[in-house]
């Protein structure tokens, strides 16, 4: 299993022209209830922050299965 921490540099495994290289912001994470009073926590995905070439400051969240150290 490949676990994302906030500051690593990540980039999506697909073959896409022009993939920008992003920084782990956080691991969106829910509570979900689970037999009567227990809560498990579930990951919703990897959030992820990057620049255009323009300067634009851009943010995502993506599925892990997604992303791969840069």
């Amino acid at each position: 299993m490949i676990y994302f921490q906030p500051g690593e540099v990540v980039e999506v495994k697909q073959n896409i022209e022009n993939k920008p290289r992003m920084v782990v912001k956080s691991a969106s994470k829910a509570r979900m209830p689970r037999n009567g009073t227990e809560t498990k926590n579930v990951l919703l995905g990897i959030k992820c922050f990057w620049f255009t070439a323009d300067g634009v400051y851009l943010e995502h969240t993506f599925n892990s299965k997604d992303l791969q150290h840069a």
